[in-house]
């Protein structure tokens, strides 16, 4: 459960809605026994996106189009998520999903981009870390690392905000309310009053429900392999390493402790947003992202 909380992928306040993927088809790939559900758009190098918690390729489909005027847009669904029918005894945790993105680049053989968000950082941090000739740039909006800063004084206070934060949702877990659970959990990280779930865009709710089957797999998942910053420290391919102004402490102190880690990462930030940043402010986050990436060709 410390694992989930330190991880929960968190989106979609005060933004437009998630439009729908309709009008991308939805094609699958397989890779490490599972077949991945996937969509992609565009032409030129290959920009994969990885979704996290309670969440599936929709999660990137606002920054789709925009995407695909520059690169090939390319969002998967992670093992055990979405509305696909997973087998029940696929094993579901971080060090599973880190295996699968380290499969699929195998099985794609072509040299991508990655972009993650919260859960999913670790996950293609340790993409760039064993397979640097399949991966040539990294972006992260504030990657969900909390072992970096576990045993750390200085971060007693952040972590006993997010105990306190996360208890009702914890408690509806518990219950088997998964749904009531995600309602709790995104009204807590944004800071919207009781109820304020029905305030989100209907696509984006749609999303986050459709995933409610994945509130029981997350909190019990294993905690995963450690990574270190000396695992980090050996990360050769740039990453930008983004966060929000407004957002939680607890993201806040992950991120710069991963950015104070990597050999070659750029920290930057974007004002005046939190956790769902990439979507809060999908122009900003858009901007720094293709700028950094097509630095890459310099």
């Amino acid at each position: 459960m410390r694992c989930f909380l330190g991880s929960l992928l968190l989106l979609l306040i005060l933004v437009p809605a998630v439009p729908s993927a309709q009008d991308a088809q939805t094609e699958r790939i397989e890779a490490n026994g599972a077949q991945f559900p996937y969509v992609s758009s565009g032409d030129g190098e290959p920009v994969l996106f990885v979704h996290g918690s309670f969440a599936d390729h929709r999660a990137w489909e606002p920054l789709r189009e925009a995407v695909a005027e520059h690169y090939r847009f390319i969002a998967y669904t992670q093992r055990g998520f979405g509305t696909d029918d997973w087998p029940d005894d696929q094993a579901f945790s971080r060090d599973v999903h880190e295996a699968d993105l380290i499969a699929l680049l195998e099985t794609w053989q072509e040299p991508m981009h990655l972009v993650g968000w919260s859960y999913s950082g670790p996950i293609v941090l340790q993409a760039a870390l064993d397979q640097p000739d399949l991966v040539r740039r990294v972006v992260i909006f504030e990657p969900a690392l909390g072992s970096l800063l576990e045993g750390k004084p200085e971060y007693e206070e952040a972590f006993a905000e997010r105990r306190e934060g996360f208890g009702p949702f914890v408690e509806a877990a518990q219950r088997g309310e998964n749904e009531e659970a995600i309602r709790l959990a995104l009204e807590y990280v944004f800071g919207l009053p009781e109820g304020g779930f029905e305030t989100l865009p209907p696509d984006a709710q749609t999303m986050f429900l459709d995933n409610a089957h994945t509130v029981p797999k997350e909190l019990g998942a294993p905690d995963p392999t450690p990574m270190t910053c000396d695992d980090l420290s050996k990360i050769e391919v740039p990453v930008l390493i983004l966060w929000g102004t407004e957002t939680k402490p607890y993201y806040e102190a992950a991120t710069k402790e991963v950015a104070d880690c990597l050999p070659h990462a750029v920290l930057d930030h974007i004002t005046g947003v939190g956790h769902g940043g990439p979507l809060q402010a999908s122009d900003a986050f858009l901007d720094k992202m293709l700028t950094f990436i097509s630095e890459a060709g310099n």
